[in-house]
């Protein structure tokens, strides 16, 4: 029977919290076991791997938009917007931009 997603969430990391613990270890066999183990491992490094990307990106962002407000004075609401909606190719594609600009509009045309 299948459950709603918020449910089916719970569920799923409520059998994770009870594989990692070694209480579950009984009810699976070494091979299911294994499996487990390792689609908890592939999880937690993805996930990693995502916050990391993340940080980076959020870091350069945020100093972009120092080094910005730097040479050109207080920035518009309209440029912390970008920067903040950008991937991480966007914001250093402006950072290698702003070495040769002259003006805000020409960093992010």
């Amino acid at each position: 029977m299948p459950l709603p997603e918020p449910y089916e969430r719970r569920y799923v990391q409520e059998v994770i919290r009870l594989a990692k613990g070694g209480e579950m270890k009984k009810l699976f066999n070494p091979l299911e076991q294994m499996l487990i183990n390792d689609g908890i491992k592939i999880g937690l490094e993805q996930g990693l791997e995502r916050g990391l990307e993340q940080g980076r990106k959020e870091g350069a962002a945020a100093l972009l938009e120092r080094l910005l407000a730097q040479r050109f004075g207080p920035l518009p609401k309209t440029v912390s917007n970008k920067l903040a909606k950008a991937d991480l190719a966007q914001v250093q594609a402006w950072t290698d931009a702003m070495a040769s600009a002259q003006s805000l509009k020409q960093v992010f045309k």
